[in-house]
């Protein structure tokens, strides 16, 4: 949202110093006093001196008179009586180093609050409303003491943009309306057909959600990429279920007769919602669309697809599926499976590994105990196995990465685990996870065997 948010932001100042590092013009050439014509006293703490100043100044005495000299730039004031006012005076407006035991008055209009940078309240509470929303806090955030007294500390005046759990929900709501604004002027100026992809995943609160992105040419001929709506699909996930929640949302940024392709993973529910989008088209009066024309399939998906084919053959979702269910315990099933999967050589057999070691928190803490030891000789932090799963693409790959770059550390767990004995891979099934790991090194790189069999091509 922050990205399509116009806003400006006030100058950088630097803020006072303590006075344990003072801030030093190193670039002036002040004038110094005429130096004493009798002995001084360096003394910075004599006579029971108390105030501040005597940190960062000393005592001179020139000409019969006692002077306060700065030891940072080395001015220096007469000393009359007990009156340091001057000597703090410019301690605080020349260096930015104020008393620290003087009393603070936020209500009163002093010179020292004339001099502090003007504060921007509409530009911090729209900073604020970023804040909560890129790291997902509550409203209610912003009730909080600690957070208040951060603000007065760093200055007073700010704690005006501290709002109330509800104004901050209005201000959400406001500047979320300003972005869509202004993504949907870009998307009525653009210069291509609007294309659009979407798909269905769960929230931690485990609510089914669709993601719905457009993708154009924008005026400028920059190709633009944007979030138009997170929505809630009630229902089971079909085809008119989705088209349902995508239809409205396309209509609010008046992209529905600009419709251009879709992109998305295999699903059939993904093609039979294209069918219900075109039909409410033609429903409205609007030009529909040919379907099979519109319908563009992601690459990364089909990517997976034929990777777990070529790992697992063709049957690799019926991996986790056992045949008969009645009179079956869950001991027999996951057996089973486990032996389905040992069936398919090293990567099956390192699935076995990976899923037993994150079975259970005693597993997870017995391999931690020989990752800290490893740690120790490898000089670096060791992660966690990576677990292969259907719905995460180039999650089978992953694993594999993981394995290879960590193969001392899983050889070394699997040693006398019984239940692992079946399932600990040997010097060939290293070899084969190799072998799969820089074929997808060379695929990423572009640099595969031709097909013709050519040394040259």
């Amino acid at each position: 949202m922050a990205r399509y948010l116009s806003g400006s932001s006030s100058s950088p100042s630097s803020s006072a110093l303590p006075p344990t590092s003072p801030l030093i013009d190193l670039t002036s050439s002040p004038s110094l006093p005429s130096p004493p014509t009798t002995s001084v006293s360096t003394s910075q703490r004599s006579g029971g001196k108390t105030s501040y100043i005597w940190n960062h100044g000393k005592k001179i005495v020139g000409e019969g008179k006692d002077r306060w000299q700065c030891n940072h730039c080395r001015r220096s004031y007469a000393i009359i009586g007990s009156s340091t006012s001057n000597s703090r005076d410019h301690l605080n407006l020349d260096h930015g180093i104020p008393d620290p035991k003087a009393p603070v008055d936020t209500t009163q209009s002093t010179l020292e609050n004339y001099r502090r940078p003007p504060i921007r309240l509409d530009v911090l509470r729209k900073l604020i409303v970023e804040w909560i929303v890129e790291r997902r806090h509550a409203f209610h955030e912003t009730d909080s003491e600690a957070l208040h007294k951060i603000f007065e500390y760093l200055d007073p005046r700010s704690t005006n943009a501290l709002m109330s759990r509800n104004t901050l929900k209005a201000d959400v709501n406001k500047y979320f309306q300003t972005a869509k604004a202004t993504i949907k002027e870009s998307l009525s100026l653009a210069r291509s057909r609007i294309h659009i992809s979407y798909d269905l995943w769960t929230s931690p609160n485990h609510k089914a959600m669709i993601a719905i992105v457009a993708h154009w040419t924008a005026e400028d001929y920059e190709v633009k990429t944007a979030l138009l709506a997170i929505r809630e699909v009630h229902g089971e996930h079909t085809g008119e279920n989705i088209a349902n929640v995508v239809y409205p949302a396309m209509k609010e940024y008046d992209i529905h007769t600009k419709f251009g392709y879709y992109v998305g993973d295999s699903a059939t529910n993904n093609d039979k919602s294209l069918k219900y989008l075109d039909q409410f088209m033609r429903d409205e009066g609007y030009n529909g669309f040919n379907i099979d024309q519109r319908r563009l399939r992601c690459f990364a998906h089909e990517m997976q697809i034929a990777v777990k084919g070529l790992l697992f053959g063709p049957n690799v979702r019926e991996l986790e599926e056992y045949p008969a269910t009645a009179g079956v315990t869950e001991e027999e099933k996951r057996e089973y499976a486990k032996k389905k999967w040992r069936s398919f050589g090293a990567v099956g057999k390192l699935h076995n590994v990976v899923k037993y070691i994150r079975g259970s928190p005693q597993r997870r803490e017995a391999y931690s105990i020989v990752r800290d030891e490893l740690q120790k000789e490898a000089h670096k932090k060791l992660k966690v196995p990576v677990m292969d799963n259907d719905t995460r693409w180039g999650s089978v790959m992953d694993m594999i990465n993981y394995a290879v770059k960590n193969k001392v550390h899983l050889d070394m767990y699997c040693r006398g685990i019984e239940e692992l004995e079946d399932d600990q891979l040997t010097v060939q099934d290293w070899v084969d996870l190799n072998a799969v790991y820089y074929y997808k090194i060379n695929l990423k790189m572009g640099r595969l065997p031709c097909s013709c069999n050519r040394s040259k091509c």
